[in-house]
């Protein structure tokens, strides 16, 4: 049976897409300043202080379809925010990291995001912001049923 998308806050899905689309609303300056997509974001900040990592292994941790990540690393080469470079025991597997620019990139867009984040845990208190993130947490590790 297909799943009926309900818009507006009555639902979870309505409730989680509307916090996304204000999280990103208060980021979008930083990252629009750096000419960023969300999705550039998310994939430098999975990047961010691991070095040697598969394209696979970033797609997944950035939530991202194999074919996008790849396509977004490319820009990000281009760009010189990420370098490629064939992993030593396997000079097949290819790794993919921060370059020294990437970096720079990530501290200042993080440093905007940690700004904005304690404006939240202010307005809303550390105990909620706490256990906001705890029930975020929980909220993503729920397995999908098939």
């Amino acid at each position: 049976m297909p799943t009926t998308i309900v818009s507006g806050f009555s639902t979870l899905h309505g409730a989680l897409r509307a916090a996304e689309r204000s999280w990103l609303r208060h980021l979008d300056a930083a990252l629009c300043a750096r000419q960023l997509t969300a999705d550039h974001w998310v994939m430098l900040s999975n990047l961010s202080g691991r070095v040697g990592i598969t394209m696979t292994e970033l797609a997944a941790r950035s939530q991202l379809p194999p074919s996008s990540a790849t396509r977004h690393a490319d820009a990000l080469a281009e760009r010189g925010l990420i370098f490629r470079t064939a992993a030593e025991d396997d000079r097949r597997r290819i790794l993919i990291g921060l370059s020294k620019r990437g970096v720079e990139l990530v501290e200042s867009v993080r440093a905007e995001e940690l700004r904005v984040e304690e404006q939240l845990r202010k307005r809303i208190g550390a105990r909620n912001h706490a256990e906001l993130l705890r029930l975020l947490e929980l909220v993503a590790e729920v397995p999908v049923q098939g």
